[in-house]
């Protein structure tokens, strides 16, 4: 080209070759456009169909042909689809948007079609495999004459000689199916190319990105196959094929492999690279997969994330339904396992005298280092320490059979394991040697002592087993604890809450045995524990800190005896509430109700109020500044599965100014709801009887329906100093309240009460009552009355009386009035005799000092 457009030509040379360039360019176009048309239009159409589908082995329909001289002679046919064998199902086999065959020029100018690379855009192949295990693309691939059974249920068809020398592929798809089901996973975006060299062999390299229908994917990974394969005469042999699997992420392999992550999160890199055997047809598999980072989907990446190795060997074939893999290692950062195992599948059992299991898998030989499993904890179990440490090693030895899994003997055993957390424990938690054996449901532990920090507190655990018409194993755990925070911290270090949000301190001791089946530790304890029982001789006192008390139960000493079927609670002592109790409780399994019987030397409503109302569990900033404060009042005030039932005997309760003595009645406590019925009780000299409720909501709300007889009035009025040495008597009746409300304002200003009351010989000492009326002036004094009674109710702060009746000696007839008296004392009341014509008075003012006026007739209307 240089030499034709030499500037140095004359220019009648150059112009007459450029007409040559232009001439030659014009025949190509027009030999392109018309070969095109020739085949689109004539018989040749038909002919280069046939003649593909002699090439592929299969019946192919094409849409359009287009021929091409740029980049050499290329036939295109677009929208080429090829038939998929009968055997196979009645989809298609490959379709592609395009399928460029680029002929050789020599064999084109003899009058041959001999095609150099076969390219495909956008293609998609299904995969199949029928219910005899054949695959549709084995069978598409030549078959050896050896190969071809005579006699067979069907003819094998015998495929033409590939003669393309390579084959390119563009954004293709790879469908998997099994009969006519299609299978959810595919590969799509394969790209790259086959080349095969003068023996017939095909090097192979390959991109392809895993998917699975109806599950999105963010990082699914790049699978990358490289390596070649034996002509298609040989069918595909020999071989040996490179495999990457790279920039996956765990939880997209899983949705993968099952449409589900388990909540997995890490990366996956695998290398998988096989060989076939000259001397059968068997493959030599050697893998890698490589996992790091992995936690759960809803903690923190953190660095100390586990990470581990699993590499394989194996030998694989085809024909076989049981693959071996041996040996199969397992690798972590400290820690290493190696198992051999065997994976069976589509066995007929007729044949057999003893069923093979589908899984059989034998661990050989471990090193577990005690800091990879702690990081496995942290890593998928929330609340484990930061600082928290493990130090030891474990070998482990075992075997699992069937499917589902089954443990059939493990063998473990370490020289001691020590955890240490700087801020989780006050003392080092030490667990000694171990020996540790299950066989075929039998269990042994040789003895193994937990201490903590001192040879006082210490626990020992041990197991045994018997078999004889049945496996019975036995796990029995004793000793004593100075503090039984020591091993609480321990398990919340580990990220076990073994008191489930409660915090106990304080001395313990026991003994407690399991006894069951294979797991005993799924069984009920039968044994005994102690709190406040020191190791040895020793006695102290134990503590107990609830998520729906405001206060610690100090002082606790208590025996747990833990029975087939019953548990029963003998309480020495216990300080909770300001009082001191003791009794007993019990429970059965087949009961979820705890019945008990309680005794307390004194309580106040006060101290309840303390104990209990979630507002004084509020942060001194959230009383000041409410409006900061985004979360919801706490819900917890009272455990909710907490059902109890028993008597209660309380030698003085008080709530304000009111003092019961000698309070008993039938207590039940329902979750949230606390009810006392059948309650008596004496208070001031008199007798109390009825029933209350409260509900423990964020919300607290009370109920209660009293009867009272006999009960002295200065008593109660004498304790109160606003009304001190304002009133005497014995009064009888009854009353109802409703109240709800988390502080005393709201308690007071939500009030509502109805009932009634009857007074034996009223006194009133801050006022002469029958002078006052009679001189219509109020008159300092007292007032002996010989009975009074009235209705009365309250609402918004505000005592209303109907029905008032006042009686006296010195009057012909009583006085009858009503009125109200708010909660600030202050009183306005309308009282007048019951004898016709009898004046009207109103009490006005404040209840120790009332001021009296006339009220004046309203005259009546006169008739017309």
């Amino acid at each position: 080209m240089d030499v034709l457009l030499s500037p140095s030509l004359p220019p009648a040379i150059w112009a007459r070759r450029l007409v040559w360039i232009l001439a030659l360019l014009a025949a190509a176009l027009a030999l392109t456009a018309g070969v095109s048309l020739l085949i689109e239009h004539t018989r040749l159409k038909t002919r280069l169909t046939a003649r593909i589908a002699a090439e592929l082995g299969r019946s192919v329909e094409v849409g359009r042909y287009e021929f091409t001289l740029w980049g050499g002679p290329t036939l295109e046919a677009q929208s080429i689809s090829v038939a998929e064998d009968p055997r196979f199902g009645q989809e298609y086999f490959l379709r592609a948007e395009t399928l460029s065959l680029r002929l050789r020029w020599r064999s084109l100018l003899r009058g041959h079609f001999i095609i150099d690379t076969l390219s495909l855009t956008r293609p998609s192949l299904n995969l199949v495999r029928n219910s005899a295990g054949d695959w549709n693309l084995a069978e598409w691939l030549p078959r050896p004459v050896s190969a071809i059974t005579v006699g067979a249920p069907y003819p094998m068809p015998r495929s033409p000689a590939l003669r393309f020398r390579r084959i390119e592929i563009d954004g293709g798809r790879i469908n998997f199916k099994r009969g006519d089901d299609k299978l959810p996973l595919a590969l799509i975006g394969v790209t790259g190319a086959a080349d095969t060299d003068t023996s017939g062999a095909w090097r192979i390299d390959l991109t392809a990105t895993p998917w699975r229908a109806a599950v999105p994917m963010q990082q699914a990974g790049v699978l990358h196959a490289s390596g070649y394969v034996g002509g298609t005469s040989s069918r595909l042999r020999p071989a040996k094929l490179d495999i990457t699997w790279s920039d996956a992420s765990v939880s997209d392999v899983l949705r993968l492999a099952r449409a589900d992550d388990s909540g997995v999160r890490g990366t996956l890199g695998a290398s998988i690279s096989a060989a076939t055997r000259e001397q059968d047809d068997a493959w030599t598999v050697h893998a890698r997969v490589q996992l790091a980072q992995l936690h759960r989907w809803d903690l923190a990446l953190r660095a100390d994330n586990p990470s581990a190795n699993v590499i394989l060997a194996t030998e694989w074939h085809p024909t076989a339904s049981s693959l071996d893999l041996n040996p199969l290692i397992l690798e972590a950062p400290h820690s290493n396992a190696r198992l051999s195992a065997k994976i069976s599948w589509d066995r007929p059992q007729l044949a057999r005298k003893e069923p093979v299991p589908p899984i059989y898998a034998e661990l050989s030989g471990s090193q577990i280092d005690m800091g990879d499993l702690l990081s496995w904890v942290r890593a998928f179990h929330t609340g484990t320490a930061d600082d928290a440490s493990l130090q030891g090693l474990a070998a482990v030895r075992g075997v699992v059979s069937g499917w589902p899994v089954r443990v059939l003997n493990v063998v473990a055993s370490t020289e001691g394991v020590s955890l240490t957390s700087l801020t989780g424990l006050r003392r080092p938690a030490h667990l000694g040697e171990i020996q540790f054996r299950y066989d075929h449901g039998l269990i042994s532990l040789l003895p193994v002592e937990i201490s903590f920090g001192s040879s006082e507190s210490v626990l020992r655990v041990e197991s045994s087993a018997k078999s004889g018409r049945g496996v019975s194993n036995t796990v029995h755990v004793s000793g004593g604890l100075s503090d039984v925070r020591d091993l609480m911290a321990a398990a919340s270090a580990l990220g076990w809450a073994l008191a489930r949000g409660s915090d106990l301190a304080g001395p313990v001791r026991g003994d407690l045995r399991w006894q069951g089946l294979e797991y005993p530790w799924r069984e009920p304890a039968v044994g005994f524990i102690e709190w406040g029982a020191a190791p040895g001789a020793g006695v102290g006192t134990a503590s107990l800190r609830a998520p729906f008390l405001n206060l610690p139960v100090d002082q606790i000493r208590a025996r747990v005896d833990l029975k087939p079927g019953a548990r029963h609670i003998t309480l020495t002592s216990a300080q909770a509430f300001g009082a001191r109790w003791s009794g007993a409780l019990d429970r059965r399994d087949s009961d979820p109700q705890w019945q008990f019987s309680l005794s307390a030397d004194r309580l106040a409503a006060a101290d309840l109020d303390r104990w209990l109302n979630p507002r004084w569990r509020q942060s001194f900033l959230d009383r000041m500044f409410p409006f900061l404060n985004s979360s919801a009042p706490s819900a917890s005030v009272a455990p909710e599965n907490v059902r109890a039932a028993g008597r209660l005997n309380l030698a003085r309760f008080s709530l304000e100014s009111l003092v019961l003595t000698h309070l008993e009645g039938n207590l039940r406590i329902d979750g949230r709801t606390i009810s006392l019925d059948g309650a008596a009780a004496q208070l001031g000299g008199g007798a109390v009887n009825g029933a209350f409720s409260a509900h423990f909501e964020p919300v607290p709300a009370y109920e209660a329906d009293v009867g009272f007889a006999r009960v002295d009035i200065s008593s109660i009025t004498d304790a109160n100093p606003p009304l001190a040495g304002l009133f005497d008597g014995s009064a009888s009746g009854k009353i109802s309240f409703r109240a709800r409300g988390a502080t005393r304002a709201d308690l007071l200003g939500s009030l509502d009460c109805r009932g009634s009351a009857l007074i034996g010989r009223p006194v009133l000492r801050k006022i002469d009552l029958l002078s006052s009326l009679s001189d219509g002036i109020a008159r300092q004094g007292s007032s002996r009355l010989a009975g009074a009674s009235a209705d009365f109710s309250c609402a918004q702060q505000v005592i209303r009386l109907q029905n008032l009746s006042l009686d006296s000696s010195e009057l012909d007839s009583p006085l009858a009035g009503s009125g109200t008296i708010d909660f600030s004392r202050n009183l306005s009341l309308v009282l007048r005799s019951t004898a016709p014509g009898s004046p009207m008075f109103r009490l006005t003012g404040a209840l120790d000092a009332p001021s009296i006026a006339n009220v004046p007739a309203v005259p009546a209307r006169r008739s017309r």
